[in-house]
C-alpha cells in the first residue's frame, strides 16, 4: 500500500554495455555505455578526483550540479537521467545526454550546416532559460559548449554552477571562464559574479570564435553590447539579448507589418495556454509535420469558431508532458491566419516564424521530473 511520505526501494540493478572513454579530466573521468534494452547511448561521468585535498570541495562541486541538472530541461541544455552517490568513498557517477559532436571552436559550418547565427541564437536561449532559473554556470569555456551531430548547441558541466539563491558569501570563490585579456569591472573592482558577467563572457567568447569574420557577424552589434567592461554600459539580460534578436531577424526579413501582427497574436495565444512544461518535453521542428497537425486541427474545427481542444493546438508544436488551459477561448480564425502565414513562405522564413514560437516556449516554466514514479 502506498501511503504519502513512504520510502520506496527500486533496488533492482540496471545494467549498462560499456563501450568507450570519452575524456578525462582534474574530477574524473567519463565513458560511453548503451542501454541494451533500449539501444540508447549514455555518458556515464565519474567523479573521482585526483587532487586528494579537495576530494570534499569535489563531491559537493558534483552534488550540487545533480541539484541543478535535475531542475533544467532546454534543447540546448545537456540532458541528465540519473545518478548514483557513494558518500562514503566521496564519489559518484551522473548519466546524461550523450552528445555526439564537436566542441564549438573546432566547428567549421558548411554553407548547408548551420550557422553561426543560428549557433548563437541557441546559446543566448540557453542561457536566458538558466537566466530565468536563477542558474549560473561559471564556466564558459569553449569545451562546454558542444555542436551535435544535428547542429544542435549543447551546453554542459555544471560542476562549477549555482543556483543564485544557494550562493552566500563564497559566492565569487570560482570564476573558471574563457581566458580575456579583460576581466568586467564587476569582477575586477567588486569581485561580483551575475548573470551580467555571464552575458560577457559569452560575447567574448563568440568574438574570439568569429576571429575576422567577426565584423561580417550578423549579430556583432548584439555582441559588441554584451562585452562592454562597464555594466552600466552593457546590455541587462539575456532576456534583453533575445529579445534584440528576434527583432533583428523579423526586421531583416522583410515581415510584413500585417504579418507580424499576425505572429503576435497567434504566439501570445498559445503561450498564454500553456501552464507549464514537464520534464523531457521535446519541440517539434519538423516544418512538414507542424502544418500537417495545424491543418488536421482546423479541419476538425471548420464548423466551429473556437479550438475545441488547446492540447491538440499545443501537440503541433510539442511532445511530451504538458498542463494546458483548455477554455475554449481561442479564435479558430488566429489559427488559420497563422497557418497562411506559414503556407506563404519558403523554408527559411518557415524555420525562422517556428525558431521563434519555440524562444517564446522558454518562458514557459518548466517542471522537473518527481523523483517517485507515483
Amino acid at each position: 500500500m502506498l501511503k504519502k511520505g513512504k520510502i520506496i526501494e527500486f533496488d533492482r540493478k540496471k545494467e549498462f554495455k560499456y563501450l568507450r572513454p570519452l575524456g578525462k579530466g582534474g574530477t574524473g573521468d567519463t565513458h560511453l555505455f548503451e542501454d541494451e534494452t533500449t539501444n540508447i547511448l549514455f555518458a556515464f561521468k565519474k567523479y573521482d578526483p585526483t587532487d586528494s585535498d579537495r576530494i570534499e570541495e569535489y563531491y559537493n562541486r558534483f552534488v550540487d550540479e545533480i541539484k541543478i541538472l535535475f531542475k533544467i530541461a532546454h534543447p540546448n541544455i545537456v540532458r541528465i537521467y540519473n545518478y548514483y552517490l557513494y558518500p562514503e568513498l566521496k564519489l559518484g557517477y551522473l548519466q546524461m545526454e550523450y552528445v555526439e559532436g564537436c566542441i564549438i571552436d573546432k566547428y567549421d559550418p558548411a554553407p548547408w550546416d548551420k550557422q553561426w547565427d543560428e549557433v548563437f541564437i541557441d546559446v543566448i536561449s540557453a542561457f536566458e532559460y538558466l537566466e530565468k532559473n536563477k542558474i549560473l554556470h561559471r564556466d564558459i569555456r569553449p569545451a562546454n559548449f558542444l555542436i551535435d551531430a544535428s547542429g544542435n548547441v549543447k551546453v554542459i558541466d555544471f560542476g562549477f554552477g549555482k543556483s543564485i539563491d544557494e550562493i552566500s558569501e563564497n559566492k565569487n570563490s570560482v570564476v573558471l571562464n574563457w581566458p580575456v585579456s579583460e576581466m568586467p569591472d564587476e569582477i575586477s573592482q567588486n569581485e561580483d559574479y551575475n548573470h551580467q558577467t555571464e552575458l560577457y563572457f559569452v560575447g567574448k567568447l563568440f568574438k574570439k570564435l568569429l576571429g575576422n569574420k567577426f565584423n561580417d557577424f550578423k549579430f556583432y552589434n548584439v555582441i559588441e553590447k554584451m562585452i562592454e567592461v562597464n555594466p552600466e554600459v552593457r546590455v541587462k539580460s539575456f532576456k534583453e539579448i533575445a529579445n534584440m534578436i528576434s527583432a533583428d531577424i523579423l526586421n531583416d526579413i522583410d515581415f510584413t507589418p500585417e504579418e507580424k501582427l499576425v505572429y503576435r497574436n497567434f504566439a501570445d495565444t498559445l503561450v498564454r495556454h500553456i501552464y507549464e512544461f514537464h520534464s523531457g518535453v521535446k519541440y517539434i521542428s519538423d516544418l512538414a509535420e507542424i502544418i500537417r497537425g495545424l491543418e488536421k486541427l482546423i479541419i476538425e474545427n471548420s464548423l466551429d469558431e473556437k479550438v475545441q481542444a488547446n492540447n491538440k493546438l499545443i501537440g503541433c508544436f510539442a511532445q511530451g508532458g504538458y498542463s494546458y488551459d483548455n477554455s475554449i477561448d481561442i479564435e479558430l480564425n488566429t489559427v488559420k491566419d497563422f497557418y497562411d502565414l506559414i503556407k506563404r513562405h519558403n523554408p527559411r522564413k518557415q524555420k525562422i516564424i517556428i525558431d521563434n514560437i519555440h524562444n517564446r516556449f522558454s518562458a514557459v516554466p518548466q517542471k522537473g521530473e518527481d523523483e517517485l514514479p507515483f
